[in-house]
């Protein structure tokens, strides 16, 4: 079987942020599940060799840095517990500053020449960054041996370009665009998403390279946490509070409900684009409380615990939060979208993305608590990537 190389650029950059994003829980998930083997940093300077020392260093450093390997989670959980339980919520521990400085630490180890990586190799991107630069991939012209997979989890950006940073859809354009020249193989994470790729393809007159459907693994804690104890019910939201979540309903739904509403927990830190919510959530709402940079250790107790894990995207290409919370058994309403229906539907509570009034009725009277559900769990997707390698 062809040795995977995994590209960590994303990993790496990402180590200025308190808690990682999807795609950096993902890249370091593969940085500690692939075998063990050098990687690639795509750089300011060029492709860039990673040593196998210098990956588990790299993957160690964000492990430590977003706690991901903690065991007791009390200190994380003690504003939320102070909040759930009515009291003053205490102002957190300073974390220590990671700007990007903490990834040039690995500058002085990232000079290995990338054309003397494995031969018959196979790189590995999936977190698509800096792919709109296709000349950091001239070298394989002089490795012709070494395949390239990239997973792309959707288009969202080239669809709806008003969700996301200005200059995003161009960005994420020239991304796709070199995936497709490129890759001997893509992948997504949703039957939806291949569409939405093939249809691209043809647009900009592409060849389409294979496309592969692979589920976006969920980590075992999800199933084994032990679950946020609390007095009264509370409901939890995941991910960057950008126009995508769709913060703004629920707002509007707990503002409906007034004092009879759930406690809200917004797990996830504040994103770009959002004026209006994150003025609302300046104004400290009743019985919301914004809880950033948590681990994933205790992001699983907090979902365990929860009556409701809710997922009101306008759009999404996998929804990981939802798979997390389906693995621990807790209930998910959800918004009724194309990769929702195809993926989650028969095991969610799925309603209109705007429609408010029913929002409020799904929150009012929560679904029951089911068993755990696991799609695809990390042995699953990394024999599945390892099988692509045999056809690139």
């Amino acid at each position: 079987m062809r040795p995977l190389v995994l590209d960590v650029s994303r990993l790496l950059t990402g180590l200025r942020f308190a808690g990682p994003t999807g795609v950096e829980t993902l890249e370091l998930g593969l940085a500690r599940h692939l075998p063990p083997g050098p990687g690639l940093a795509l750089t300011p300077w060029g492709a860039r060799k990673v040593a196998p020392a210098t990956l588990a260093r790299i993957a160690d450093t964000a492990a430590r840095r977003w706690r991901e390997d903690e065991s007791d989670v009390t200190g994380q959980l003690a504003g939320v517990a102070a909040f759930l339980a009515g009291r003053e919520v205490p102002r957190p521990a300073p974390r220590p500053d990671a700007s990007l400085l903490s990834a040039m630490r690995f500058a002085p180890s990232l000079l290995g020449r990338v054309t003397s990586l494995p031969t018959d190799s196979v790189t590995l991107h999936t977190g698509f960054f800096r792919l709109e630069q296709p000349a950091l991939f001239d070298w394989k012209a002089k490795r012709r041996d070494i395949g390239m997979i990239v997973a792309f989890h959707d288009i969202l950006p080239l669809t709806h370009p008003d969700w996301f940073r200005p200059g995003e859809a161009a960005l994420h354009r020239a991304r796709l665009v070199t995936a497709l020249k490129l890759a001997d193989a893509i992948t997504v994470p949703a039957k939806a998403v291949r569409d939405d790729v093939a249809e691209f393809a043809l647009e900009v007159g592409l060849k389409l390279p294979p496309l592969h459907v692979v589920n976006l693994p969920v980590a075992a804690r999800f199933a084994t946490a032990t679950p946020m104890a609390a007095d009264l019910p509370y409901m939890v939201i995941a991910g960057t509070i950008e126009p995508r979540k769709n913060h703004a309903l629920l707002l509007e739904v707990w503002n409906r409900l007034g004092p009879d509403a759930p406690k809200l927990i917004i797990a996830g830190r504040r994103g770009w684009a959002n004026d209006a919510v994150f003025s609302a959530l300046d104004a400290k709402p009743a019985n919301i409380m914004e809880a950033p940079g948590l681990s994933s250790g205790t992001l699983a107790r907090l979902i365990k615990g929860a009556a409701a894990l809710l997922s009101p995207s306008l759009d999404e290409g996998f929804g990981l939060p939802v798979a997390e919370a389906l693995s621990a058994g807790t209930p998910v309403i959800a918004a009724d979208t194309p990769v929702y229906r195809e993926l989650w539907g028969s095991r969610t509570v799925l309603v209109g993305p705007q429609d408010v009034d029913a929002w409020v009725e799904a929150v009012r009277v929560p679904p029951p608590r089911g068993a755990g559900f696991v799609r695809t769990d990390w042995p699953t997707y990394v024999s599945a990537l390892r099988a692509i390698t045999g056809s690139v």
